[in-house]
């Protein structure tokens, strides 16, 4: 039932302003250009610029979902919304973790709709699907609570979003260091599931870690610890 109505509370939000509305969207948008871009690449020969924005499609959908429930988040605060479930039975921590939840959700939605429209993994199992679709979307709370943590408006919340735009940049270096000089974008989130994508596109790549598998449950592991560690400074932040 609560979630119900943080959905419904949720999509309110985002039909109620315009820039929310455009953010929910844009993973749509980016995947029709997907579509058309990557396609004229491949047919103009150029490999390695269709196989950057394939990667780039694919981070920035979880980002956008992120930044949305992170906006959301800061409304809420200054709606009050925050310090009056503070004195209601319903926890203001698990109405955060259902948040979340859903930009979660969505993210794995929509970055399954951009593989889908772009036809990345056109013919490869389905199990390296699922595996870019979980831990690629695991951006979208990271952003999420990267912007609350730091930021106590929305004007702060901007700052914070743009200077996050690295965790989309760094992770394209992952189609060029393939072997022990990988452990230093370890520390970027993004390149888990950038590891993933360059695992299918350069199928001859020396994987440090062995295998695709193992990328995989080290970056969930990874992903979830520096989630762990968002959320906790952001609960502390606004003390619940």
């Amino acid at each position: 039932m609560m979630f119900k109505r943080v959905l419904i509370h949720e999509l309110k939000s985002i039909l109620r302003d315009r820039m929310y509305f455009f953010f929910a969207a844009y993973p749509a948008i980016l995947g029709v250009v997907g579509y058309f871009l990557v396609s004229y690449l491949n047919d103009q020969g150029n490999a390695m610029a269709s196989q950057i924005v394939v990667l780039l499609l694919i981070l920035m959908t979880g980002f956008v979902y992120g930044a949305i429930t992170g906006f959301t988040l800061l409304d809420d605060q200054d709606d009050m919304v925050i310090a009056s479930l503070k004195i209601t039975p319903i926890s203001v921590r698990t109405y955060i973790r259902l948040k979340l939840l859903m930009s979660y959700v969505f993210a794995m939605a929509a970055t399954l709709l951009l593989m889908v429209l772009t036809g990345f993994l056109k013919g490869s199992d389905v199990s390296l699907y699922l595996m870019i679709m979980l831990l690629s979307s695991l951006q979208a709370p990271i952003i999420a609570l990267l912007i609350n943590s730091f930021a106590r408006n929305k004007v702060e919340g901007f700052v914070v979003m743009k200077s996050t735009g690295i965790l989309l940049m760094v992770p394209i270096a992952s189609l060029f260091l393939t072997d022990w000089k990988e452990i230093f974008l370890g520390l970027i989130p993004g390149f888990w599931p950038a590891r993933l994508v360059t695992t299918y596109l350069l199928p001859a790549t020396n994987l440090f870690l062995g295998s695709t598998v193992m990328y995989f449950i080290v970056g969930m592991v990874f992903n979830g610890l520096v989630i762990y560690g968002l959320f906790a400074q952001y609960t502390k932040r606004i003390s619940v």
